[in-house]
């Protein structure tokens, strides 16, 4: 039997709304504002930048989706996506770290960078506790 999560405390429901509204704030960056989006934390713009910024935004948009369907349905048997979501913003915060020891930030500034590792790990830990506490549970 695969080993799933329950949802009885409200901390839970916080994370997942964290993690609602940081995905949510990305996903609008990436597809509202691409242009503004890319020069401010890539340095620069072309159309291959723009179309990966888009369907960056739009994996996230997904990954929204499914946790405000988690909130509506329940948690129980959802670890797949919560472990897809952890592995994503460990890469996401190692690659920005990487920039940020090496100091080599490209075409945009480092403080953008460390901003984006800062919230990247940060909402890492909180979906890894998330996963930690509710597995530790069966």
């Amino acid at each position: 039997m695969l080993p799933y999560i329950k949802m009885n405390k409200k901390i839970d429901i916080l994370i997942i709304i964290m993690n609602i509204f940081f995905f949510s704030y990305y996903s609008i960056q990436l597809l509202v504002f691409t242009d503004e989006f890319a020069l401010a934390n890539l340095g620069f713009f072309n159309h291959a930048i723009a179309g990966l910024s888009e369907i960056l935004g739009i994996i996230f948009l997904t990954f929204v989706i499914g946790l405000i369907i988690i909130l509506f349905r329940n948690i129980d048997k959802q670890l797949p996506i919560f472990l897809s979501i952890f592995v994503f913003q460990i890469a996401c915060s190692v690659n920005f770290w990487r920039y940020v020891i090496t100091e080599s930030p490209g075409e945009t500034n480092i403080e953008i960078i460390t901003t984006n590792a800062y919230f990247f790990t940060i909402i890492a830990l909180f979906t890894g506790i998330l996963i930690f506490k509710s597995y530790n549970k069966l």
